[in-house]
């Protein structure tokens, strides 16, 4: 019978890491006017320091996870990813477990300097198969159900930040309404963050966003309540 090959688990830890060392993406320079526009959208003074940092804060991170979720694998992709990755810990757990049953090996292998230092009594060393069971159980966890197209939660995700925003600047009460002050907003938001036109007007996200504003009103009041010189 054919061995398991674990070498795939090996490509893709060292992909992860590969990842994790590349440097962040560069500031994408934002339009020229385009926060003072949106400020004026919302009823907001230029002038307001906090609002405007804010403001720019939530654009810049809107960009980071609308381009995140742009760059996100079909879930069948996602998945093959993550069985290959499952199935490769599991052959290499049963590998390591057959050295039980030849105690030279056996000892060799864990007296390895490879795990640090070597004590007297040294053994198995369990933080080494805790992780693997770890990455069984994250691979076998995070699998997508979802099936066909990618999901549209970037858009979604950088109306919510506009609506944030919105309600913690503004004076202009927000509804869910197409044609109300905050959807005027929310499109000129997502046009500064994507650089497009919303595909069909947002309306659904606008809509959606309008029924989170308890939400947002209560995180506004929390906020105050810490830190009571704030007015945010």
């Amino acid at each position: 019978m054919k061995r398991p090959d674990p070498e795939p688990l090996c490509k893709a830890l060292n992909r992860l890491r590969a990842d994790r060392s590349r440097p962040p993406p560069e500031r994408e320079r934002l339009p020229e006017g385009s926060i003072t526009h949106l400020l004026h959208l919302a009823g907001v003074s230029p002038s307001d320091e906090k609002a405007t940092a804010w403001l720019n804060q939530a654009v810049e991170g809107a960009r980071a996870s609308y381009r995140a979720a742009n760059q996100r694998p079909l879930p069948a992709d996602h998945n093959d990813l993550l069985a290959d990755i499952e199935k490769s810990a599991k052959a290499l757990t049963k590998r390591i477990g057959r050295l039980r049953r030849h105690p030279f090996s056996w000892h060799m292998f864990w007296r390895s300097s490879a795990f640090g230092p070597v004590h007297h009594n040294q053994v198995e060393h369990d933080e080494v198969l805790s992780t693997l069971e770890n990455i069984i159980a994250a691979a076998a966890g995070e699998r997508d159900g979802r099936q066909g197209r990618r999901p549209k939660a970037g858009e979604q995700h950088v109306v919510d930040l506009a609506f944030a925003f919105f309600v913690r600047f503004s004076a202009r009460t927000p509804s869910g309404t197409p044609t109300g002050a905050f959807a005027t907003f929310a499109r000129a938001f997502y046009g500064v963050v994507t650089g497009a036109e919303p595909h069909g007007g947002l309306d659904r996200q606008i809509r959606h966003a309008a029924t989170r504003l308890p939400v947002e009103r209560q995180r506004v009041q929390r906020k105050s309540a810490e830190n009571p010189r704030e007015t945010s």
